[in-house]
């Protein structure tokens, strides 16, 4: 009597694994990468892209505000393998003062994408621009591989741009307008913290099929001494950014 028991557990367990066995592989077939958001971060050799960068630099304790607009070009070029045999591609960076002047190569970064993340690295600087599958309210850490305490000179002054930084998806089906056309977008918040003495805020828009269609940058620091002023009168040292796509191929 106990040995007919044993084998009707021992059935009914072997029953339990089958089913799940199973159940695992349908869900697996059922995956649809399809929806993980892969084409908001398109990669492949021969791609560009062409921003307007528009620029507002505090200097002179922010007695002196100087504003510039430029061109800069993108174009994903050859993939390589990395030291652990990962897939990356070179990003060849072009600019120019104004569409009539001829385009100068100014520095290579590169880009990798693969099933949980995108990378760019961006002069020596490795950012986790996107992670897969997209979610709203999805937070990850963008800035894991960068120092916060680094500091950049602007205008002769120093500054940490990086500093609490917490990358979170706002939002995962907003609709951005791209030459007359509302096109699918993810708007990512990388930080948007303040005191009295700093302020940081930064946001870019991701296109679905275009990628990378729009930055906002503000990076300001101040002594603390008008709490009441807006940023963009009070700051003392730092810049405002915004890289606007144009034109893609």
């Amino acid at each position: 009597m106990h040995n007919n028991k044993y084998k009707i557990f021992r059935s009914g367990l072997m029953l339990l694994v089958l089913l799940s066995v199973l159940s695992c592989k349908k869900e697996t077939e059922m995956l649809d990468e399809s929806t993980f958001g892969y084409d908001f971060f398109p990669v492949a050799t021969g791609k560009s892209w062409t921003y307007a960068s528009d620029s507002i630099i505090y200097d002179n304790g922010g007695a002196k505000r100087d504003t510039f607009r430029s061109f800069i070009r993108e174009e994903i070029g050859e993939k390589f393998l990395d030291e652990e045999g990962h897939p990356v591609f070179k990003v060849y960076r072009f600019f120019r003062r104004n569409q009539n002047e001829a385009w100068t190569r100014i520095n290579t970064w590169t880009t990798e994408v693969d099933s949980a993340r995108a990378i760019r690295t961006e002069e020596n600087l490795k950012f986790v621009k996107l992670v897969f599958p997209v979610k709203k309210g999805l937070r990850w850490d963008g800035n894991v591989f960068i120092d916060e305490d680094l500091r950049i000179e602007v205008a002769g002054e120093s500054i940490e741009p990086y500093k609490n930084w917490k990358h979170r998806m706002e939002e995962i089906d907003e609709v951005y307008t791209y030459k007359g056309a509302g096109i699918p977008s993810i708007r990512v918040n990388l930080v948007d913290d303040s005191s009295i003495i700093d302020r940081r805020k930064v946001t870019e828009y991701y296109g679905k099929g275009l990628g990378l269609v729009r930055k906002e940058m503000m990076i300001l620091d101040s002594d603390g001494s008008k709490p009441g002023d807006p940023w963009e009168q009070k700051a003392q040292k730092g810049f405002i950014h915004t890289l606007t796509l144009i034109d893609h191929n």
